[in-house]
């Protein structure tokens, strides 16, 4: 994790840069500086500071994966990546949920915003708990 690390520290650096000088740039040609895009700047270099910070804390607890040793050989990084979860239904029902907020938004009809809304945690708790199988216990 330590690439990414510094892959989104430097991005947070060039955005916050880049948001405190479009913000005296704007400052200097008009009779006052541009909010919005200085705005837009500041908060995506934030965005990225926070995954730089998550990344840093995280390569801290784990052992330097092959991407962040220099020394790595391509077999070191073979293997199982991980555990990917097949074809499921509960994005359609996600999907269905924002539909029916988003029309019952669209046509005043709030009944069918909070419908939406509950199907939308719902449908939301189905995905993030579909293979959950209970506390193991083990000692």
């Amino acid at each position: 994790m330590r690439t990414e690390f510094k892959v989104f520290g430097l991005i947070a650096g060039l955005l916050l840069a880049a948001a405190a000088v479009y913000f005296w740039w704007t400052g200097i040609v008009g009779p006052h500086p541009e909010f919005a895009g200085t705005l837009a700047l500041g908060l995506s270099g934030v965005l990225s500071l926070l995954c730089a910070v998550y990344c840093w804390l995280v390569s801290r607890r784990i052992p330097p994966r092959p991407e962040d040793r220099p020394g790595a050989e391509i077999a070191d990084g073979a293997g199982p990546v991980g555990f990917f979860a097949p074809n499921g239904f509960w994005q359609v029902g996600i999907a269905l949920s924002v539909a029916a907020g988003a029309v019952g938004i669209a046509m005043s009809q709030w009944w069918l915003l909070g419908a939406g809304g509950i199907a939308l945690l719902v449908t939301t708790a189905g995905l993030a708990f579909e293979f959950y199988a209970g506390a193991s216990e083990s000692r």
